[in-house]
Parts: structure tokens; C-alpha cells; sequence
């Protein structure tokens, strides 16, 4: 089966440092196969017949640990997930010098009431609600209105790893 792993919060700042080379590497060593990676954020299409999403998950997250001694959140999501949110995009959506577009792709563990809290502002941002992830965009000019720049550090925040649409098109595409 084909997998999408999204890491949370390496190489951001000069903090928490997985070369993404390496990881590769690593990951081929321990079986994983046909492994890519696409940018230094943490993002990796890869193989493997397991399909156990959560024992893959604990697998890519103690490498991570014992390798590079990161305690980076992981999320392993099918091809097939990815791509029904990644087609979900409305067109308009884009990451330009006009609109603001991210995926919030859900940890296994949120709960609805978690996702009910995202502060979402009504006629600012504009949001599609999936059942593994949410959509969100706003243009530029009401980006300072945006209920979003209010969610770090919330307790949903910690359920959530955060990706441009953009970068969520590419991925697709490399898929």
C-alpha cells in the first residue's frame, strides 16, 4: 500500500533538525519502500504491505526518536485519504500574494469536540469540514480578521499537523 506521512515541526527555525536525505535512508534500511520525500517539512510517500495505520505510524515516530533524537508528532494517512482531501480543494484556494489557503489534517486522536473548537471567523475564513482534515482559506487582506491565527497554542492545535495547499497539490501529484 502507498502512505503519506506528514511530521509536525521539524526544521522549523533551526529546531528540531531531520535531513530529510538521511531519513530516507533510514526509512529504506527498516523496510519501507519507495520512499520520497518532498521539502524539507516533513513530508514522505512511501510503501509498505502493512496496513496497520498506527503500528506504521509508531514505527516512522520511534525512528525519528532513536535516529535523529526528534520527538516529531507523525501522521500516516493512506494515498487514497490523501487524495479524496487533496481533490476537495476548491480552485480558488491557493497560496498567493491574494489568498491564504492550509490543510489542518486531524491526529487520529482528535475528537469532534475538539474540531468544533477550531476558531473558525464566519465571513472572514471560508472552511470545508472532511472527516480527516479541514480546509481553510481567506484572502490576504482579511487574514489579520481570521479566527486561525488564534489556534496556536490551543488544545487543538496539539491534534492537528498543518500544510499550505500548495504543498498538499504537489504531494498529490508525486502520489
Amino acid at each position: 500500500m502507498i502512505y503519506v506521512c506528514l511530521l509536525r515541526g521539524i526544521n522549523v527555525g533551526g529546531k528540531n533538525k531531520v535531513e530529510m536525505k538521511k531519513l530516507k535512508s533510514e526509512m529504506l534500511t527498516n523496510g519501507f519502500q519507495n520512499v520520497v520525500t518532498y521539502i524539507n517539512s516533513g513530508n514522505i510517500i512511501f510503501e509498505s504491505e502493512e496496513t496497520d495505520i498506527l503500528k506504521l505510524q509508531g514505527q516512522i515516530h520511534g525512528l525519528i526518536i532513536n535516529v535523529f533524537d526528534v520527538d516529531s508528532k507523525t501522521l500516516v494517512i493512506s494515498k487514497e485519504q490523501f487524495v479524496e482531501v487533496a481533490e476537495m480543494i476548491p480552485p480558488h484556494f491557493k497560496n498567493d500574494d491574494e489568498f491564504k489557503a492550509d490543510v489542518l489534517f486531524y491526529y487520529h486522536d482528535i475528537t469532534q469536540e475538539l474540531i468544533d473548537t477550531i476558531p473558525m471567523k464566519e465571513g472572514v475564513d471560508e472552511a470545508i469540514y472532511l472527516k480527516n482534515a479541514m480546509i481553510v482559506g481567506v484572502s490576504r487582506k482579511n487574514q489579520p480578521k481570521s479566527g486561525l491565527i488564534k489556534i496556536v497554542g490551543t488544545n487543538v492545535y496539539m491534534h492537528l499537523t498543518i500544510r499550505n495547499v500548495n504543498t498538499v497539490r504537489k504531494i498529490k501529484e508525486l502520489l
